[in-house]
């Protein structure tokens, strides 16, 4: 992909990033947007990532999801994005990602119980997931 259409990209995905607020009959909301861009250098897989966090109040306590849409720019099409999906995946699984720590996916457990603690346990977990995949004109 050429520079330009690069730097368009990033300018358009940087332009995403905030937060915004919501409310349901039984609290507040919220959904904040990252932009993180790895195609500097030529070496990210992939390109960028929008990384949605949604945080919302649930059992009186606040539930929060973390998700990546990940963002490739790639002339070759879609086959060739799926090499880059794969390197991330591998990354995420083996716990090398940069920015991510072990990985850009973070989801809520809550253990209703008789007794809570307050204890928070942070597990983490391989988990079969499906990747959704179109392409798009930049």
């Amino acid at each position: 992909m050429k520079e330009k259409d690069e730097l368009k990209l990033s300018r358009t995905l940087g332009q995403m990033e905030g937060e915004s607020e919501f409310v349901f009959p039984w609290g507040k909301g919220s959904i904040r947007v990252k932009y993180i861009n790895y195609s500097a250098g030529g070496s990210g897989c992939p390109d960028s990532l929008l990384i949605l966090n949604i945080s919302l109040p649930v059992l009186g306590q606040t539930a929060s999801v973390q998700v990546p849409i990940l963002i490739e720019a790639e002339k070759a099409g879609i086959g060739a994005a799926i090499q880059d999906l794969d390197k991330f995946c591998d990354r995420s699984t083996r716990g090398t990602m940069e920015d991510g720590g072990s990985s850009f996916v973070e989801i809520p457990m809550l253990v209703a119980t008789s007794n809570p603690t307050g204890k928070v346990v942070e597990e983490n977990r391989v988990l079969k997931a499906k990747f959704k995949i179109q392409d798009t004109e930049l």
